[in-house]
């Protein structure tokens, strides 16, 4: 009888041993439980803001930051929050949870966007006008800069920093840029220029392959009195590896990307292995799978008479969320940068589900997410 039991027992401790030597180790799942909304405001106000968006109550709040937000970035519960002023810019650091400011970074001329390269180090470009660009590494904790700026070309955009090398996407004076910049993380020299072979180079991302994926706008050539555009190319999404600076994959559109007011084009999601392009102009999202470097669909932004351009993207994978920002229409239709801005919210094949208002000018838009 004993041994009856015992080859029935043994069975079932295969089937279910791990439920009785241990539990299995648990999957955990990424939760957004908050949208952060820039929104840029009238810069002749500087009455720029954030909106927090609770995606669960449906609620918004607002922090007023009397400047021009142009960018943001979270790093470990703190939102850091590129803005433009009158004189000199400033990083201003917001406590997410609290929703408060909690300090200040200061002597940036221009702030435009912001990477971290590790805890104690993250990098701002830094926009001059008539000149190149500069890159500043500064300390997030002591709230200081650490070093001496690093020279780049003209108007950089976008950076990303991965495994002790920075990236800078130098967009050039109306998308004239054709060039990324490769900073060393330990020197905080320009150590490389890549060459993705595309016009205004705005953002850049490191996807799941490790690749460099480089959003280029195009660009526009006017005339001496700027009355007369003599050339335009289009955007560009490039795959480029990035120790060698090959190109891996290209993908070329029929429109030029970009925001309403120059500020977010594009948002990575890794857990979904996606980018999101917006084309302002032509009303249109575009879906690229990272993992194949492919486009994967075309969205159009839902029509709606109060709203106007978009200016700003986001996407949750984890509820299959589009967060697109949008300018309020004034007469006729046409961008209002005064009035309240909005969110849309869509599914994955384009469907408007929900929405909220936003300040003036929303200009970027980041996930608040979490692993449970």
């Amino acid at each position: 009888m004993r041994r009856l039991i015992l080859l029935i027992t043994l069975p079932l401790l295969v089937l279910s041993g791990c439920d009785l030597l241990g539990p299995d180790k648990e999957t955990k799942r990424l939760v957004t439980t908050g949208v952060l909304v820039g929104n840029g405001g009238n810069f002749s106000d500087q009455n720029g803001s954030l909106t927090f968006y609770d995606p669960a109550s449906g609620q918004t709040s607002t922090l007023t930051l009397n400047a021009f937000v142009q960018s943001l970035t979270l790093h470990q519960g703190r939102a850091y929050v590129m803005l433009n002023t009158f004189s000199i810019g400033h990083v201003a650091v917001v406590d997410v949870a609290t929703q408060q400011l909690v300090g200040r970074i200061d002597g940036l001329p221009v702030p435009r966007y912001m990477a971290f390269s590790s805890d104690q180090k993250a990098y701002v470009t830094n926009m001059v006008f008539g000149g190149n660009g500069l890159v500043f590494a500064v300390d997030p904790a002591a709230r200081t800069i650490v070093a001496d700026s690093i020279e780049v070309e003209p108007y950089p955009e976008g950076i990303v920093a991965y495994k002790g090398r920075v990236y800078v996407a130098n967009y050039g004076a109306l998308g004239a840029g054709r060039t990324i910049s490769v900073l060393d993380a330990a020197s905080d020299q320009v150590i490389g220029t890549l060459e993705p072979g595309c016009d205004g180079p705005k953002a850049v991302f490191i996807d799941e392959e490790e690749e460099l994926v480089v959003v280029c706008q195009g660009k526009t050539v006017y005339n001496e009195d700027y009355t007369e555009v003599i050339e335009r190319t289009n955007g560009q999404v490039v795959f480029m590896n990035r120790t060698t600076g090959a190109v891996v994959a290209r993908i070329t559109f029929d429109v030029q990307l970009g925001s309403a007011n120059g500020t977010q084009v594009a948002y990575y999601a890794p857990a979904a292995e996606e980018l999101y392009v917006i084309s302002s102009s032509s009303g249109q999202i575009f879906r690229i799978d990272t993992d194949a470097n492919a486009l994967a669909a075309m969205l159009t932004v839902p029509e709606a008479t109060d709203l106007s351009a978009m200016t700003a993207i986001a996407y949750d994978a984890a509820q299959q969320r589009l967060y697109i920002a949008r300018l309020a229409a004034g007469p006729n239709g046409a961008p209002d940068y005064t009035a309240a801005g909005a969110v849309v919210i869509l599914d994955r094949n384009g469907r408007q589900v929900g929405r909220f208002t936003v300040g003036p000018a929303p200009s970027h838009i980041e996930l608040v997410q979490e692993e449970r």
